[in-house]
C-alpha cells in the first residue's frame, strides 16, 4: 500500500538491539526483488523508530523477532533503499507478502486492528494521490506562469486537503472504542484546534497508550492557553551567555519567544515579517527571544546573519524548552505582558504587528 509507504516519512532510525531472537512476535517476509537487502524491524516509540531487528532477505524470505509489549504498539518495515511499512501486529505473528518493486501492493497479514488501519490509510491514500498529481499539474502552471490556472488549482488543493481532514476526522469519531483511532487522532494533532480534540477525546469510549498521550497532550495546551503564566527556561547564547526567559520578560512592555531553525522553510519566509514587527515596536517596549531548534551551531548562526535578526538568540539544543511549550512543529510563538502572563501565541504575518498595534498603543 503506498501510503503505508508515506505515512511515516521523515522519522530518524534509532539503531538498538538489532537481531534479537526472543521469543515473541514473528515477522515472515515473503518479498520479491528484495534478495540481499537488508531490512529492519521497529518499535515506534515516541513516534521514532527503534530498531529491534534486521535481517538479510534470502530467496524472497526473510524472518524478524520482537519480543512482546503493550498490545498496542505500532511496528514498521524499513529498507536500506527506503520504504516504510508500519502496521499493528497485537503481540501476534503477521505475514506480509508482496513484490518491493511494487511497494502499494504489499499487504499485511494481521488481526482486526490492522485490517482497520489499513481501511483508513487507503482512504487517505486516494488523496494523496490526488493532491500529488496536482503538483505535477501547478508546477507546469508555474513553468508556464498561468497565473488563472495557478489560483484553479491551488482552489482544488486547497478542497482536497479539507477532504481528506473531513475523512480522518470522520474515521476518528467512527470508531471511538478503538485504539487505531485513537493513534490516529495522537498523529495528526497537530492539525486541529484544542477544542477538537478535547471533543474527540471525550467521546472515546475505551483507554489506550494513544489516548493517555492526547490526555496529556490536552494538559499542557490548557497550561498554554492565553492568560496563563510562562514557563521559565534558561539557554546559552552562541558565546556562551546564559538567558533567562523570566528576566527579558521583565525588562519589556511585551516578549515574545520565537521557536525556529535554520532548516525550516516556512520559519525563514517568516523571519521578515518577525523583523519589520520588531524593527516597527522595539522602540515602543516589544523584545524578541529568538529559541533555535538547530543541531548544526554553523548553520544557525549563518541563518541569523543571512537573515538579519537583530534580537536575543539562544539554540534548544536538547529541546527543552521546547517540550515546556509542547512544541510539535515551527515557526512557533509565544507573547507575554510585564507580568509573564500568555497574551498571544501563534501569531503570524500581519497578525504580529496587529497584535503588537494593539498593545502598545
Amino acid at each position: 500500500m503506498k501510503k503505508n509507504i508515506l505515512f511515516l516519512l521523515g522519522a530518524v532510525l534509532l539503531l538498538a538491539a538489532c537481531n534479537s531472537k526472543e521469543p515473541g512476535i514473528k515477522v515472515n517476509l515473503n518479498l520479491t526483488n528484495g534478495n540481499d537487502q537488508t531490512v529492519y524491524l521497529s518499535r515506534i516509540t515516541d513516534n521514532q523508530p527503534v530498531v529491534v531487528d534486521s535481517a538479510v532477505i534470502k530467496d524472497d524470505k526473510a524472518v524478524l523477532h520482537a519480543p512482546e509489549g503493550n498490545v498496542e504498539d505500532l511496528y514498521a518495515i524499513n529498507r536500506e533503499k527506503g520504504g516504510y511499512l508500519p502496521f499493528f501486529p497485537e503481540n501476534h505473528d503477521v505475514n506480509i507478502n508482496g513484490d518491493l518493486n511494487v511497494p502499494e501492493e504489499v499487504k499485511v497479514e494481521a488481526g482486526k486492528a490492522q485490517n482497520l488501519f489499513e481501511d483508513y490509510l487507503n482512504e487517505q491514500n486516494g488523496y494523496y494521490m490526488q493532491i500529488e498529481s496536482l503538483f505535477h499539474m501547478l508546477d507546469a502552471a508555474q513553468q508556464a506562469g498561468d497565473q488563472t490556472q495557478i489560483d484553479s488549482l491551488n482552489g482544488v488543493g486547497n478542497g482536497l486537503m479539507e477532504a481528506m481532514q473531513t475523512a480522518r476526522t470522520n474515521f476518528i469519531n467512527t470508531h471511538p472504542e478503538s485504539f487505531v483511532a485513537h493513534y490516529v487522532l495522537n498523529s495528526e494533532k497537530i492539525d486541529y484546534d484544542l477544542d477538537q480534540i478535547k471533543e474527540m477525546e471525550t467521546a472515546m469510549t475505551t483507554e489506550s497508550i494513544y489516548r493517555t498521550d492526547l490526555k496529556q497532550y490536552i494538559d499542557d495546551q490548557e497550561r498554554l492557553e492565553v492568560g496563563h503564566p510562562f514557563l521559565d527556561f534558561t539557554l546559552k547564547t552562541a558565546d556562551g551567555q546564559e538567558v533567562t526567559l523570566a528576566e527579558q520578560i521583565a525588562k519589556n512592555k511585551v516578549t515574545m519567544i520565537d521557536f525556529w531553525a535554520s532548516w525550516c522553510g516556512p520559519c525563514r519566509q517568516e523571519n521578515p515579517t518577525v523583523k519589520a514587527a520588531y524593527e516597527q515596536f522595539h522602540d515602543k517596549g516589544f523584545d524578541i527571544l529568538g529559541v533555535s531548534v538547530d543541531q548544526d551551531e554553523a548553520a544557525w548562526l549563518k541563518a541569523v546573519e543571512q537573515d538579519g535578526l537583530l534580537w536575543t538568540q539562544v539554540r534548544d539544543v536538547d529541546n527543552e524548552a521546547g517540550k515546556l511549550y509542547s512544541v510539535y512543529a515551527i515557526p512557533s510563538n509565544f507573547l507575554f505582558d510585564q507580568e509573564g502572563n500568555i497574551i498571544a501565541k501563534g501569531l503570524r504575518g500581519e497578525a504580529l504587528a496587529e497584535k503588537l498595534t494593539e498593545i502598545l498603543k
